[in-house]
């Protein structure tokens, strides 16, 4: 999955968007967020082999991986059947790459409490647990009254006066597009 894919696909989700309809709103930042979790797993692979963005950047590499199947190998680490990329991004990066490109998620305050918050609320739409929605409602509603994912993402954040949903899916937007550009020393 390249950058110009997930960017296409918000903006055909964010189209479809004309009602006020919550469960539109969840279901939408739903899809988006598994894209994004799949394009991130995609770059993170390409970096690990060496294969470089749709902006021609590769980061230096401390770590080589001959090809995919030697890197889910180790990523895998025995017999699972699953790799939870996002967990092993967050894991490893650090360790595979002298210039981590996934730094601007995870050493960007705004953009690690962005992250954070979109894994609760993807995995309270997900699962509607009892733990994920304790998560949730800590997390994101804080002390206030429990509302619903779809009507808290459609809700206005009265500073910038854009909604829950535009927020999250620009912060999408940006670290899709950090992650793949050379960073400015």
């Amino acid at each position: 999955m390249e950058n110009s894919d997930l960017i296409s696909y918000i903006n055909s989700c964010q189209n479809n968007l004309i009602t006020s309809n919550a469960l539109i709103y969840e279901a939408s930042f739903f899809k988006i967020y598994v894209k994004f979790e799949k394009y991130l797993a995609t770059v993170f692979s390409n970096y690990c082999i060496g294969i470089q963005s749709s902006k021609d950047y590769l980061p230096e590499r401390k770590l080589m991986f001959i090809d995919e199947e030697h890197l889910n190998a180790v990523l895998k680490g025995g017999d699972k059947h699953y790799i939870d990329y996002i967990k092993k991004i967050e894991q490893l990066s650090k360790h595979i790459f002298i210039e981590n490109p996934f730094n601007i998620i995870f050493e960007v305050a705004d953009n690690l409490t962005a992250y954070n918050q979109m894994i609760v609320l993807r995995n309270h739409i997900a699962h509607e647990s009892a733990e994920s929605k304790s998560k949730y409602t800590q997390m994101i509603l804080g002390k206030g009254e429990y509302i619903d994912p779809g009507q808290y993402l459609m809700k206005k954040n009265k500073k910038t006066s854009q909604t829950n949903y535009s927020f999250y899916i620009r912060k999408i937007t940006e670290i899709s597009e950090l992650i793949i550009e050379k960073p400015i020393v």
